[in-house]
C-alpha cells in the first residue's frame, strides 16, 4: 500500500473514533417539561455509568469527548457518594426542564452539562400557591390491600414496620394537628368493602381527633374490596350544599390499584350465559353492603370503571378531584381519568412512608415560594414563583465543574418539595477538546510526513536511473 493511502486511512480511523457525532445525548427527554417526582432517584454511591445530558441546541459532542468527561464525573463523584440526587421529597406534582435533572435509568445516571456562567431554573407546580375558602373531603383507602406492611420513620428517627392503613392513620393524625381556622372545612371518609363516614366538613379539631380514635377502634384492619364509587358519591352529598365562592375538592388517598367493588357485577348476564346456579353464585359474591350515599345508579354501567367515568362527567363543573397514589409503579388509570375529567391532578409519592410528609401540605398547606440554592457556592435565589402561583422562573450562578443545585418548594406547613441535582458547568469544554484533537491531528500528520520523507531517502529513485546499452563489437569479421 502506498504511503499516501496509508496516511488517508490513519486520518479516517481517527475521525471515526474521535469525531463521530454521539448518539448518547438523550437530552431530548428532558428538553420539554417532565414530572420530577416520577423519575428514578440516584441512590448513594458512585454511578457505574454516566451519560451527559446536553441541550438540543448545543452542537453534537464527539463520543470520545463525552466519554472523557463522563469518566471525570465518575472520579469526582467519590467525594459525594453519600448524597442522594433527584426527588428527595415531593408530592405536589412539579414539572421541570433541563438542566434540572439528575436521574437514574437502569445502571446509567444522566447528568446535565451547561456552558454558561448560570443555569436557568424553570418549572410549573400542579397546585396553585394561593387558595381561598375551601371545603375538602378526604377519602382514605381502607380495603384489604391496606393491610400490607411498609416501613415508617417515626419522629424519633426509628424505622418500624407497620401496615399501610396505620401509615395512613398517622398521616391523618399529623394533618389534624396542623389544621387551623383558615377557611378550610375538612371531612373524612374511609372506604373498603363498605363506606364509613368518619366526620363531615366543618367539625372542630377535637371532633376530628375523637372520630379518628373511633375509626381506629372499630376498623383495626382493612376490609375487603375497594368500593370507591360509593365513597365518591357520599363525598359529593357532603359537598352539594357548599356556599358559592367556596372551592369544593375531594382528595383521594389510595395505592392506585384498579377499584373493584363487586357491587356492579351483572349477575343477570351470567344467568343467560351459564344458568341459574352460576347466577346464584354471582349474587353471593356481589357486594351487598349498604351504601350511605343518597344515590348510586346502576344505569351508568356494570363495571366500576364505567361508573367512575360517569361520576366524573356528572361532577366536572362542581368538584375537583386530586388522587394521591403512594404506589408509583401502578398505572392508576382510573385515578388519572378522575383527575383529568374534573380539573384535578394525579399526584404520586414514592412509597406509603411519604404520605405523612405530603398529605398535610396537599390538604391544609399554602405554597409560599420556590427557592434554588447552589450548595457549592452558597448562592441562593429570591422567591422564583410568578404571579398566579403556578410557574416559577429564574437563574442561579454556577462555577466550572460540579455544582449541587437544591430546589425547594416552601409552604406554611414546611417544605412541600425538595430536589437535588448535580449539574456540571463546562464553559468552552468542547472547544478545548476539539483544539486538543486538532493538535493530535497535526502531530499525526507530522509523523506521517516524516515517515514519508524517510521512505523517500531510502528508496532509489527509479526515475533518475538510465539504462545504458553497449552495442556488441562487430570487429570480428566473418569471412
Amino acid at each position: 500500500m502506498s504511503l499516501p493511502a496509508t496516511r488517508s486511512l490513519l486520518l479516517l480511523a481517527l475521525a471515526v473514533v474521535c469525531l463521530g457525532a454521539s448518539r448518547l445525548n438523550g437530552g431530548e427527554r428532558f428538553e420539554t417539561p417532565y414530572r420530577a417526582e416520577r423519575q428514578g432517584v440516584v441512590a448513594e454511591g458512585v454511578p457505574r455509568e454516566v451519560t451527559l445530558l446536553l441541550p438540543r441546541r448545543a452542537p453534537a459532542w464527539p463520543a470520545a469527548a463525552q466519554e472523557a468527561l463522563a469518566q471525570r464525573i465518575r472520579r469526582e463523584w467519590v467525594s459525594v457518594a453519600d448524597k442522594l440526587y433527584g426527588t428527595l421529597h415531593a408530592g405536589l406534582g412539579v414539572s421541570l426542564e433541563y438542566p434540572l435533572v439528575t436521574v437514574r435509568a437502569g445502571r446509567r445516571v444522566w447528568v446535565p452539562v451547561v456552558a454558561g456562567p448560570s443555569i436557568p431554573i424553570e418549572g410549573v407546580l400542579a397546585l396553585p400557591s394561593a387558595k381561598g375558602p375551601r371545603r375538602v373531603v378526604l377519602l382514605v383507602d381502607a380495603s384489604s390491600s391496606a393491610n400490607a406492611l411498609t416501613s415508617f420513620r417515626g419522629d424519633d428517627g426509628r424505622i418500624e414496620s407497620i401496615t399501610v392503613l396505620e401509615a395512613e392513620r398517622r398521616a391523618l393524625e399529623h394533618l389534624v394537628e396542623l389544621l387551623a381556622d383558615d377557611g378550610l372545612e375538612f371531612g373524612l371518609i374511609a372506604f373498603g368493602e363498605g363506606t364509613w363516614p368518619i366526620v363531615e366538613p366543618g367539625a372542630s379539631v377535637q371532633s376530628l381527633r375523637d372520630a379518628l380514635a373511633r375509626f381506629r377502634a372499630e376498623h383495626p384492619r382493612g376490609q375487603g374490596r375497594t368500593d370507591l364509587v360509593c365513597a365518591l358519591s357520599l363525598a359529593r352529598d357532603w359537598l352539594r350544599d357548599t356556599p358559592k365562592g367556596v372551592e369544593r375538592e375531594i382528595f383521594l388517598l389510595s395505592d392506585g390499584d384498579l377499584p373493584h367493588s363487586g357491587r356492579f357485577t351483572d349477575c343477570g348476564l351470567i344467568r343467560k350465559r351459564r344458568g341459574k346456579q352460576a347466577e346464584a353464585s354471582c349474587l353471593a359474591r356481589r357486594n351487598q353492603t349498604q351504601c350511605p350515599a343518597s344515590r348510586v345508579s346502576f344505569g351508568a354501567g356494570r363495571s366500576d370503571m364505567l361508573q367512575l367515568l360517569a361520576f366524573a362527567r356528572r361532577v366536572r363543573r362542581e368538584v375537583t378531584i386530586y388522587p394521591l397514589v403512594f404506589e408509583p409503579d401502578r398505572a392508576a388509570r382510573a385515578y388519572h381519568e378522575l383527575a383529568q375529567r374534573t380539573g384535578g391532578v394525579l399526584l404520586q409519592v414514592s412509597s406509603p412512608q411519604g404520605i405523612d410528609a405530603v398529605l398535610p401540605v396537599l390538604v391544609a398547606g399554602r405554597i409560599q415560594g420556590v427557592f434554588a440554592r447552589n450548595e457549592r457556592t452558597g448562592d441562593e435565589t429570591e422567591d422564583l414563583l410568578e404571579p398566579g402561583g403556578l410557574r416559577f422562573r429564574g437563574e442561579l450562578p454556577v462555577r466550572p465543574g460540579a455544582n449541587d443545585i437544591e430546589l425547594r418548594v416552601e409552604s406554611d406547613r414546611g417544605t412541600a418539595a425538595l430536589f437535588r441535582f448535580r449539574v456540571y458547568a463546562e464553559p468552552r469544554y468542547l472547544e478545548r477538546y476539539l483544539a486538543q484533537l486538532r493538535e493530535r491531528n497535526r502531530s499525526l500528520e507530522l509523523q506521517v510526513a516524516e515517515v514519508a520523507a524517510e521512505g523517500r531517502r531510502r528508496t532509489p529513485d527509479v526515475r533518475r536511473r538510465r539504462l545504458e546499452l553497449t552495442p556488441e563489437s562487430d570487429s570480428g569479421d566473418s569471412r
